[in-house]
């Protein structure tokens, strides 16, 4: 073979390479550079008409990715985005490496899915044909995995530098990340950034002030989008300005309370005053981003303003909000399971653009739990939770700065317990029902300045314990009655909002009044929890209800357990005494007085060790079918409950005043406060002794 064949047969191996490599194996597409006219044209928008360039420009940021500048050209909008990132993420030496023939790998880490396009075209673009640009995958199983990494270690050792460009290392070849010889990290743009592009494009100096509010919510493409031809510096920060209050509500003009006086959030508010403190901190550079609470779970009941919540701490945080259901995200994908990983990563790789932000996961326990999974369902939703759980640890642990990660959920028991490990969201704050306070200082935020000259705190008595969902409807419910009446709102109608008055019969309504009078008398009488009101024939309360909080300042005794159970027994004790016989009202189903009581009851014996035994039988959800089943614990619960009965018994009959008394109000108004009952009872004490709190 002569020295020509030989030479030309190397070079038809060279090509056959490269167009592999460019074709690519399992997904992925190297795309070789090619200094001719045709592969310049597939490029796009690398240039536009030309606008006058001032003396002063600074050519090399141009240079940095894009082509020079000159008289007759300027940088499209696209390249003037990129290349002052880029020049921001890299100093002149690194870029004058870059040019070098010398085969390198390079990993570009850039904010978002939506840069990564532009970045990989045009640097391949400018930095010469000896590179090759490296797509990322989204799902890489081991046989896919394997032949990339060999393509990049082959292509490496023929003399080619292979750049990777992704929002997080991860989803590159582990060939060409642990080969790295330079890690480029492309932060989110920021004033200064945007300062350079624009008078890259504009070829005039910036004289607008760009603040950090200018860029919240923007991915590559938002930013595209306001640099127009023919614009000045001031159109192009003017329509970033209001694409950015799109993107994050601010046009919505959502009147959102201030978080310092959210006190019906309670640890929640301390919480995040103190993560506000911390932010500040960090973007001022007195604080490492190690240094950040940077997870947390928010928990409770419906309706107590978890999400509402998240929008007032990014507006204390003066941070973007990233909202997303994690229901809806499975939901919302085909179904496949690259599908779901991708919305999965999506979801963080668009919190990964806008740092600092708050990502907020609202339903978080929709993430499939492993411990309650069957096996079958494993097979398939564990690769999906582990890739869930990688980007958690990527956002919280420090690997991406300037992510705070909060989930919320109604059910904390059904949230997988790696989500709370520590490292992960591993602090878990209870949102309770708003106290007096609570409830005058929400009435007072949706009143919205009206009646600002009104005491609302016998109102609020009412709404003592309500949700602020509830709270927010007797408001609206107000107006709508002030509306209809053709006049301003008035106190009047808070309280037929609050109180709205339901058909009973005469009977029903008797007898409804007498049970929630003797539960409200009794948990004053015992000292039981805190009362907050007591309610029949309500929207709230349509047959009857008697809100009391519980204690959540020690854990339960045999003492408090049965006091519990004593202010339950005494509702069916009074139907007794008062009327003359105890209604279906305190049994019928699990949710029940009787089935409360005999389920308390039944942990005492069965899994506390507070009965007569040690021995741990079954667990307190557990325990009403334990009942049924063991006949010695039914026994041993039966004898319990009759010796709690008697005692609630006598509790009606020396408070029997006090409870009908509550129980007439009830009758009348339909409504009281916990307040209104405490001084009823105390206008109606017996002369004895008080019922002790010990037996």
């Amino acid at each position: 073979m002569t020295r020509k064949s030989f030479t030309k047969l190397q070079r038809s191996r060279a090509a056959a390479i490269r167009r592999s490599f460019t074709t690519g194996v399992a997904g992925i597409a190297l795309l070789k550079s090619q200094n001719t006219p045709s592969r310049m044209a597939a490029i796009p928008s690398l240039t536009q008409p030309a606008s006058k360039v001032p003396d002063d420009f600074d050519s090399d940021d141009a240079e940095a990715i894009c082509k020079p500048a000159t008289k007759k050209t300027s940088p499209s909008a696209r390249c003037s985005l990129v290349a002052a990132a880029f020049r921001e993420a890299t100093s002149g030496g690194v870029r004058r490496r870059l040019k070098d023939k010398t085969a390198l790998a390079l990993v570009v880490l850039v904010p978002g899915p939506s840069w990564i396009e532009p970045v990989r075209a045009l640097f391949v673009a400018r930095f010469g044909e000896q590179w090759c640009a490296l797509e990322t995958d989204t799902l890489k199983t081991p046989q896919p995995k394997a032949e990339r990494n060999k393509d990049v270690a082959n292509y490496l050792t023929r003399g080619y530098s292979v750049v990777g460009v992704a929002v997080e290392r991860e989803a590159l070849p582990t060939a060409l990340t642990i080969a790295a010889d330079l890690t480029i990290r492309i932060n989110p743009p920021g004033s200064s950034t945007i300062r350079r592009a624009v008078r890259m494009f504009t070829g005039e100096p910036v004289l607008v002030e760009i603040d950090k509010e200018v860029l919240f919510g923007l991915e590559f493409y938002d930013l595209v989008a306001a640099f127009r031809a023919n614009s000045s510096p001031a159109e192009i920060i003017g329509r970033l300005r209001n694409a950015a209050a799109t993107r994050s509500g601010a046009s919505t003009k959502e009147c959102l309370p201030k978080l310092e006086g959210a006190i019906e959030y309670g640890a929640a508010r301390t919480w995040g005053m103190a993560l506000a403190r911390d932010l500040n901190d960090y973007r001022a550079g007195r604080l490492d981003w190690q240094d950040v609470d940077r997870g947390a779970v928010l928990f409770s009941e419906p309706g107590l303003g978890k999400s509402l919540f998240a929008r007032i701490l990014a507006q204390a945080c003066a941070v973007p909000l990233v909202a997303f259901s994690v229901a809806d995200l499975f939901a919302s994908s085909p179904g496949y399971l690259d599908s779901v990983i991708k919305a999965s990563r999506g979801m963080f790789e668009r919190a990964a653009t806008l740092a600092p932000c708050i990502l907020f996961l609202d339903e978080i326990d929709a993430l499939p739990n492993r411990a309650t999974m069957s096996s079958r369902a494993q097979e398939w939703w564990t690769s999906v939770v582990t890739d869930f759980m990688l980007s958690l640890d990527n956002a919280v642990a420090g690997k991406r700065a300037g992510i705070v990660v909060i989930g919320a959920t109604n059910n904390i028991k059904g949230v997988d317990a790696a989500v709370l490990r520590p490292g992960r969201l591993e602090r878990a704050i209870e949102i309770r029902r708003p106290d007096h306070a609570g409830a005058t200082n929400i009435l007072r935020h949706h009143l919205n300045g009206e009646m600002s000259d009104v005491d609302l705190a016998d109102i609020a008595h009412w709404m003592d314990g309500s949700t602020g969902a509830e709270i927010m409807m007797a408001v609206r419910g107000a107006r709508r009655i002030a509306r209809y009446a053709g006049r301003g709102l008035e106190r009047d109608d808070l309280l037929q909002a609050i109180t709205p008055v339901e058909h009973i019969a005469p009977n029903a309504l008797k007898r409804a009044s007498v049970h929630e009078a003797a539960h409200a008398v009794a948990s004053l009488v015992v000292r039981s929890g805190i009362l907050k009101r007591c309610a029949v024939g309500t929207a709230t309360a349509s047959f009857g209800l008697t809100l009391i909080e519980m204690d959540q300042d020690d854990l339960l005794t045999r003492d408090s357990v049965e006091r519990r159970a004593v202010v339950l027994l005494c509702a069916r004790a009074a139907e007794r005494l008062l009327i003359g016989n105890a209604g279906l009202g305190a049994g019928g189903d699990d949710e029940s007085d009787l089935a409360q009581v005999t389920q308390f009851v039944a942990t005492l014996h069965a899994s506390s060790g507070l009965g007569d035994t040690l021995t741990y039988i079954t667990s307190f959800k557990e325990a009403l079918a334990a009942v049924r089943d063991d006949r010695e614990l039914r026994s041993k619960v039966e004898q319990h409950l009759r010796a709690l009965q008697e005692r609630a018994e006598e509790i009606v009959h020396r408070h029997r005043d006090a409870i009908v008394a509550v129980a007439d109000q009830l009758r009348i108004r339909r409504q009281l406060s916990g307040e209104e009952v405490r001084r009823i009872v105390e206008a109606t004490a017996p002369n004895d002794q008080p019922e002790p709190t010990n037996r």
